[in-house]
C-alpha cells in the first residue's frame, strides 16, 4: 500500500512540477523507494530525514515523508518480525474480510447476539490450519502463535474450548 501510495504522489508531483527532467524524477522516485526498502529500522528513520533535507521544500514530497514517517511501524514490521509482510496489503485484505465477514453476522441478528458469534467464528478460525497452498499450509494461526495441540486435531481442541466453557455456564447457574 505504501508503495502504491508514494507512487501516486509522484504522478500527481510530476503533474504540478513539468519543469522535472525525468532524471530528477527518477532520482526522486529512487529516494523514496530507499526508505522502503531499508535494511534496518535505523536505516528507515535515517533515510526518511535525508530525504526531508531533500525535498523538505516541496509540500506534496514533505506531506508524504510525514506520513512514511508516522506510520513507520506499519512499513518496518517486517524488519521486527520475520513472517510479517514487507507491505501492508495482506493485512488490508485481511481485515477487509474480517470487516465483511462481521457485517454479514450482523445483518439478521439482534446486537446482543452478534458478539457470542464473532467470538464462536473467531475460535473457530483461529483453531482451523491453513489450507494447503498457503504458506503456513498444515498449521493453524493459534499454533503459528505457540500454541500446542499435543496430537490433538483442531476440531477435538474447539471441542474442549466449548466444553469447558459450557461446563462453566452450567456451574454458574445451578
Amino acid at each position: 500500500m505504501a508503495k502504491k501510495r508514494v507512487s501516486a504522489t509522484f504522478d500527481d508531483f510530476s503533474k504540478t512540477h513539468p519543469d522535472w527532467l525525468p532524471e530528477q524524477l527518477q532520482q526522486l522516485e529512487d529516494d523514496f523507494d530507499s526508505v522502503l526498502n531499508a535494511p534496518s529500522l535505523a536505516a528507515y528513520s535515517q533515510r526518511v530525514r535525508r530525504n526531508r533535507e531533500r525535498y523538505g521544500h516541496e509540500p506534496m514530497l514533505l506531506n508524504r515523508l510525514d506520513i512514511l514517517k508516522h506510520k513507520r511501524f506499519l512499513f518496518t514490521n517486517h524488519l521486527k518480525h520475520k513472517d510479517a509482510s514487507a507491505y501492508s496489503a495482506p493485512l488490508d485484505r485481511s481485515m477487509r474480510f474480517l470487516d465483511k465477514k462481521l457485517m454479514k453476522f450482523g445483518q439478521y441478528r439482534a446486537e446482543d447476539a452478534i458478539n457470542p458469534m464473532v467470538n464462536a467464528w473467531a475460535i473457530v478460525n483461529n483453531l482451523r490450519p491453513f489450507l494447503p497452498d498457503a504458506k503456513k499450509a498444515g498449521q493453524s494461526l493459534a499454533e503459528h502463535f505457540g500454541v500446542q495441540l499435543k496430537g490433538l486435531s483442531w476440531m477435538e481442541a474447539l471441542n474442549l474450548c466449548t466444553v469447558s466453557n459450557l461446563d462453566a455456564m452450567l456451574l454458574a447457574t445451578f
